[in-house]
């Protein structure tokens, strides 16, 4: 009896033992999710705000970090087996991951967080994960104490008090196939004729092409210039950290078009073996908590359009992103599948980069 009493005792430890331990387990445990990503300071917005959460469903994060033409170099390289299971992807790059076949086919009932997005940014291959808005950022006190009129349009810009005084993205830039874009359609051409867009930057006689958006901020600061275009996140970046006096202009490309915008995507990986982890990354990243945050920190635009209320509360951002939905609609997002990059590039190279 006595034995029969310590198997019974047993049997019921070993039973709350694996209910707890039940209780305990995550919905991602022993899951290792390879991220895609920049580094720095993106990164860290990720680690802080995403990572802790994986981590309490039993998962770790790992990042492979660099700009997402290094990425997709490395799904290149490996013959389409991608080296991370997500990955942030540029609209220009679309069309190469749907020509490479890399892409896994979401599920977005795993993506509830898809309802606060525009239809336009989520499909059945991606989820928007940000947009940027392209502006011209100009000095209020150099504008006014020089006379120089208040610029609506990119044409604007062609002014002898500015020559030898702007920035503009270089082609091979962040920002460099968005910008040309812009002043390529505010002056009658498209994805398949660039050359008034290349004529205009001639005529613009600009100081510097930029490769990264912090130079906007140092030329500003060092007073080499006192125009850029730019994406409306430096501009308010030189305003807050560097203390210039700049704001933005949402160049008018048409009767129809006001602003730029270009977007940024999520993708999970064909041969991911975590892709329901990796589309509750993707969740986490267009909640609304994130998005904010996010917003507030960089002056991107967020796609989760819950979060245009509150980031109007912040002056700055109010005065210098469009928060208006259907004014974020109405703003030039372009074609890239009609897009040849190495054909603008080339283009580019012959007409500016002499």
């Amino acid at each position: 009896m006595f034995k029969s009493a310590k198997n019974a005792l047993a049997g019921i430890f070993i039973t709350l033992f694996l209910s707890s331990s039940a209780l305990a387990a995550g919905q991602f445990d022993g899951v290792t999710l390879l991220v895609g990503t920049w580094g720095g300071l993106w990164k860290d917005n990720q680690v802080e705000n995403i990572v802790s959460k994986f981590e309490a469903e039993g998962g770790k994060v790992e990042f492979v970090t660099g700009s997402p033409a290094a990425n997709f170099a490395k799904i290149v390289a490996a013959r389409g087996q991608a080296p991370f299971d997500v990955v942030e992807i540029l609209a220009a790059q679309v069309k190469d991951y749907h020509e490479l076949d890399v892409l896994h086919p979401l599920d977005l009932s795993l993506i509830p967080n898809t309802e606060f997005l525009a239809e336009s940014r989520y499909n059945e291959w991606l989820v928007g994960s940000w947009e940027t808005q392209e502006v011209i950022c100009y000095h209020k006190d150099k504008f006014a104490e020089e006379g120089i009129p208040v610029p609506t349009t990119y044409r604007d810009l062609v002014h002898p008090k500015l020559a030898g005084r702007i920035q503009f993205p270089d082609i091979n830039s962040g920002g460099g196939l968005t910008g040309l874009a812009g002043v390529t359609f505010a002056e009658g051409g498209d994805e398949t004729n660039i050359e008034p867009g290349l004529n205009l930057v001639k005529e613009m006689n600009v100081l510097k092409f930029w490769a990264r958006g912090g130079e906007t901020m140092a030329q500003f600061e060092s007073g080499d210039i006192i125009a850029s275009v730019v994406h409306a996140g430096w501009c308010l970046r030189t305003k807050k950290l560097a203390g210039q006096n700049v704001t933005t202009v949402h160049p008018r490309i048409n009767d129809e078009l006001v602003g730029v915008a270009s977007e940024g995507w999520w993708g999970v990986m064909k041969n991911s073996k975590n892709a329901e982890a990796a589309q509750w990354y993707i969740n986490q990243f267009i909640s609304s908590d994130y998005q904010l945050k996010m917003a507030i920190k960089t002056g991107l635009v967020p796609v989760n359009q819950s979060v245009f209320e509150p980031m109007a509360d912040d002056p700055l951002v109010a005065e210098m992103i469009v928060l208006d939905p259907e004014k974020v609609g109405s703003q030039l997002r372009v074609d890239y599948s009609k897009v040849i990059i190495p054909d603008w590039t080339d283009q580019w190279n012959r007409a500016i980069a002499q």
